[in-house]
């Protein structure tokens, strides 16, 4: 460690002053990600047109959501695609929702809104599309939460978790992506959504 300090401290004034910054951004993001249990991992390029692609030929939202949203990737092509609709992205780690709020300053989306805090602590009633990107302990809190809150008719859409109580309506396997798995899921007033199912997370 002292050698590490001795290394530091004998870099030019710039250099250390980037390295330190680039230290406490990591340690910033490890905190938080031990915090929320979920680190702030972007969708897989490959994956972003799978999941638009289970939302095809369905009604234009009139409120999304993307729960945990991190640098934004699905977030700003949601509010993209879905002009008219209102697209709400939200996330708990510092950095990468600062990320995406500078990044509104140059990718502007009129339509799309960046909101810093716990989604799990937020009303997501009015929510007529969400997804998600979260890991299997979050999942499970959401799906508590999505049960209590959300309409007759809401699709969810999730990344590579399910949600293990929910039946799927759909499911796609993205081979090139690492085999992820991409789930739909619709809200039905009869709950019949509820069912059990043996879908791999």
């Amino acid at each position: 460690m002292l050698d590490f300090l001795d290394h530091v401290t004998a870099l030019p004034t710039n250099e250390a002053t980037t390295l330190v910054i680039m230290l406490l951004a990591g340690l910033l993001i490890l905190v938080f990600t031990v915090i929320t249990g979920v680190p702030p991992m972007p969708t897989h390029r490959l994956v972003l047109p799978v999941m638009f692609d289970l939302i095809a030929g369905e009604k234009t939202p009139r409120i999304a959501y993307d729960l945990g949203c991190g640098w934004g990737r699905l977030a700003f092509a949601l509010a993209s695609r879905f002009p008219g609709a209102k697209v709400i992205g939200i996330e708990l780690s510092p950095l990468p929702w600062l990320f995406c709020k500078v990044r509104q300053l140059v990718q502007r989306r009129p339509n799309l809104e960046i909101r810093y805090g716990n989604f799990l602590r937020m009303p997501l009633g009015d929510a007529d599309l969400v997804f998600c990107y979260l890991m299997i302990n979050a999942m499970r809190r959401l799906q508590a939460k999505l049960d209590q809150e959300v309409g007759d008719g809401t699709l969810v859409i999730s990344n590579s978790f399910a949600l293990q109580n929910w039946r799927a309506e759909r499911i796609e396997v993205v081979p090139a992506a690492m085999s992820a798995w991409v789930y739909r899921y619709r809200v039905s007033a009869d709950g019949s959504h509820h069912q059990v199912s043996n879908e791999t997370p």
